[in-house]
């Protein structure tokens, strides 16, 4: 079902919409090699955004980068962590102004985990073998993969914005829109510096449209919008049974396995199809416009296709599309720790405590806080005395067989502007290749600081992906499917010089 379409994006993807090859796209196969080389230039400085020395690393890289396209750049100035990095293009005459949201930081790694190459030393892997910097060649089988932390999320954006500011330099072109690119070193970490910037320079964010480049493809192989992102909140659930681990021989029979009772408690969370049953937990979602509907309707059906690329036999609630389910809250158990976890050397005790980490993303009309309180309510309804963000105490350890702990962390909201904005329609015909729309989705699956355009700055917003669904971001392996980077950069660069809506460039644009 997938091919079909992904054969026509790949066919149509050079094209221009009069029918002629881009000069963009054939720019970027003459020059696949030192795209490939600069991108794993980037890719090698680590970015874990809680190390700071490694992430000036990178701002100065990326500062570097595009002074070199002719960007004027400022790096905030910060005592602790990574700085924001806003670099500033001038179009002469322009059709306005686009401001770029990336961001350049990563999630932490753990190299044993790799099985390509190590999360900071970059090499490109295909069935013909692996290269590593120094022996890439020419050019690259364009199924071919580029494995690196940040490889997808979120530095191929960086690479693939370079990239078209070159290309349209190189083809006698140049952007038609002033640009604003601000760069974002913390935001797998709360953004807290970036949001400050937000509060303090956020004027010169000012925009017609801004737009975001973080987050993956739909699934269905082509080019993809998004309206909003989800939103966040969670809590770290530990039950107790007795003050210590206890001999499982001696004890056994005996004293409660609070590994198992942590499993019930958790089990009653959720139905056979997943499905949450806390109570309230789907009171509050805002639902969808007919405009968001139809287009939900419109996007590819790849249900077969992700169950088979990720061995899933049954999805949860398995008669409705993941497009759909995105736009509806989620409840997942992350991690779960009793008895030392299998690191610890083996032992045969019973654990003491279980603790499970408990993650919420959040949809367009929920609140964080209420939606932590939810889930405590129901830990309680399951038969527990609760205590909030503290230790109990030992009379409380007595009287109460079924005792649980719970901490709630912090959240933030979901956020969701209109699919009519004139702009961003704008660009989905950038977008568009011959028949080839782009998938446009509501609600975006993950969390970025979108909110802080369209609600605090009160600046239209939309969201663009470029790569590939299957990246493993966040996890090992993760990896750039190198069409998706050739592809981007045809894309950006369209982007770049789209026709403002209503002007004579606009009306005189072929249409698809």
């Amino acid at each position: 079902m997938r091919k079909p379409v992904v054969t026509l994006l790949l066919a149509c993807v050079t094209a221009a919409p009069g029918g002629a090859q881009s000069a963009v796209a054939a720019w970027t196969l003459r020059n696949q090699r030192p795209i490939v080389e600069e991108f794993a230039s980037l890719l090698a400085i680590p970015n874990v955004a809680r190390n700071d020395a490694d992430m000036r690393r990178n701002a100065e890289w990326l500062a570097a980068s595009f002074r070199k396209r002719g960007f004027t750049v400022e790096t905030q100035a910060v005592t602790s962590g990574a700085p924001v990095i806003l670099a500033t293009l001038e179009a002469q005459p322009s059709s306005g102004v686009l401001t770029l949201y990336i961001h350049y930081d990563g999630q932490p790694v753990d190299s044993s985990e790799w099985t390509r190459c190590g999360p900071f030393a970059p090499c490109v892997w295909s069935p013909a073998g692996t290269t590593a910097p120094g022996a890439f060649p020419e050019m690259f089988d364009p199924d071919a993969r580029i494995y690196a932390r940040s490889a997808s999320d979120d530095k191929a954006p960086i690479m693939a914005l370079l990239a078209a500011v070159d290309a349209l330099k190189a083809t006698g072109q140049r952007p038609t829109w002033s640009l604003r690119v601000v760069l974002d070193g913390q935001e797998e970490a709360g953004s807290a510096n970036f949001r400050r910037f937000v509060a303090s320079d956020g004027a010169k964010l000012t925009a017609d449209l801004v737009i975001t480049l973080d987050g993956p493809r739909h699934p269905g192989g082509r080019p993809t919008m998004y309206y909003g992102v989800r939103g966040s909140a969670g809590v770290t659930v530990t039950v107790f049974s007795s003050r210590n681990d206890l001999h499982s021989g001696n004890y056994g029979n005996w004293a409660p396995d609070a590994s198992i009772r942590l499993g019930r408690l958790l089990a009653s969370m959720k139905d056979d199809e997943g499905r949450v049953l806390i109570d309230g937990f789907y009171d509050d979602v805002t639902p969808l416009t007919p405009t968001e509907r139809r287009a939900l309707a419109a996007a590819p059906d790849v249900e077969a296709v992700l169950a088979r690329e990720f061995g899933v036999a049954r999805p949860e609630r398995p008669t409705e599309r993941l497009e759909v389910k995105l736009n509806e809250p989620t409840l997942n158990v992350l991690q779960m720790e009793s008895g030392g976890g299998f690191s610890a050397p083996g032992r045969t005790a019973i654990p003491a405590t279980a603790t499970a980490r408990i993650a919420m993303r959040l949809v367009h009309g929920l609140d964080p806080q209420k939606m932590n309180e939810r889930v405590i309510a129901h830990v309680r309804k399951q038969g527990y005395f609760v205590v909030v963000n503290r230790a109990p105490t030992e009379e409380e350890r007595l009287a109460h067989p079924l005792l649980a702990r719970v901490d709630a962390r912090g959240g933030n909201r979901a956020v969701r502007v209109s699919m009519d904005e004139p702009l961003a329609q704008a660009v989905a015909r950038a977008l568009t290749r011959g028949p080839v729309t782009p998938v446009q989705l509501p609600t975006l699956g993950g969390s970025m600081p979108f909110g802080e355009f369209s609600e605090g700055l009160k600046l239209p917003t939309v969201g663009v992906s470029l790569v590939n669904h299957d990246n493993n971001q966040h996890g090992p392996d993760e990896n750039l499917r190198l069409r998706n980077l050739w592809e981007g950069i045809d894309l950006l660069a369209s982007i770049l010089t789209m026709p403002r809506p209503g002007t004579s460039q606009d009306a005189a644009k072929p249409k698809d």
